[in-house]
């Protein structure tokens, strides 16, 4: 039984996944309709970087103090885990399927899981183990890994790139000592992103495609306009999406909940079939079964005390 911080802990977590899972089938909806993928990204973070400075400028949760203090990590937040994690994944596309890149992206939890044990010397239970391994391969089922397709070695790389910054996501937000306000780390994290996305497009680097004039933007078969699209992927699948999650590592640290975060992927999949019209195989409700069944075993599991008594705000 999950109680106090720990239960809301991952109960935000959980509102993390699943709104993230939400944005595949937001921007797919764009692109369909003639945006670009690096142009939904544009909007998605751009949107959400207003929103969060606004709510900064009117709340004042010590930004300056934060910015002065903490300026490496956010800057490297905002770099990795906001906008390296999407520039990697939409190259990966390039050259492999998505159902590759989308597994290779969520290496990620068991690159946080190496770093947890390996630099911060917290021991992984037993248990912990056993479920990140049945909810990987959940993963794998879900995304119809086993497929026998040739590789491409640019796309591995690509998304491997996309599962560090990834691991980053949870790894900078779950740093003993920071006293950086979850507000502060996604405000600032996604203005730097944006920052560095626009950088990106006028370099070239990037397609931008947004198209206001666009028409059939579906959501289950109705046309709804890009406007309402937009806004929830900025307002769902980016601001609630990014603060419920720094919330909750704070409270289930970053093992636990890169692993909580494999339910996106679930969720995605729900979400394509309710609102896409994607239906999934049998193959991948197993596959879904397993990611839950694992995430549960995880999550049930008590955080066992590190080896160290202290562990370097560096982590």
């Amino acid at each position: 039984m999950l109680r106090g911080r720990t239960g809301v802990g991952v109960a935000l977590a959980v509102v993390s996944a699943v709104t993230f899972g939400l944005s595949g089938p937001f921007a797919k909806a764009l692109t369909d309709a003639g945006w670009s993928a690096s142009g939904a990204v544009l909007v998605r973070m751009g949107g959400a970087a207003a929103i969060l400075l606004v709510v900064l400028a009117l709340t004042r949760p010590g930004v300056i103090a934060a910015i002065r203090s903490d300026s490496p990590a956010l800057l490297l937040y905002g770099v990795l885990a906001v906008a390296g994690v999407q520039v990697a994944f939409f190259n990966a596309l390039l050259y492999v399927p998505v159902a590759i890149a989308l597994l290779l992206e969520f290496l990620g939890p068991i690159l946080v899981l190496a770093w947890v044990w390996l630099v911060r010397r917290q021991p992984l239970g037993a248990r912990t183990l056993c479920g990140a391994a049945i909810a990987l391969f959940g993963l794998s089922l879900v995304v119809q890994v086993w497929t026998g397709v040739e590789l491409r070695w640019e796309g591995l790389a690509w998304g491997l790139a996309a599962a560090v910054c990834q691991a980053s996501y949870f790894l900078v937000a779950d740093r003993a000592g920071s006293s950086t306000p979850p507000l502060v780390l996604a405000g600032v994290g996604m203005t730097v992103g944006t920052v560095v996305v626009v950088l990106l497009g006028v370099a070239g680097a990037l397609p931008i495609v947004i198209d206001t004039a666009a028409t059939g933007v579906l959501l289950a078969g109705v046309d709804v306009g890009w406007p309402l699209v937009a806004f929830l992927l900025v307002v769902v699948s980016s601001v609630i999406a990014y603060l419920a999650g720094v919330a909750a590592i704070a409270r289930i640290g970053a093992s636990r909940g890169s692993l909580v975060a494999l339910l996106e992927v679930v969720a995605s999949a729900i979400a394509s079939w309710l609102l896409l019209a994607q239906v999934p195989t049998a193959v991948q409700a197993v596959g879904g079964a397993l990611i839950l069944g694992g995430v549960a075993m995880t999550i049930t599991t008590r955080r066992p005390a590190a080896v160290t008594p202290e562990v370097s705000p560096a982590a």
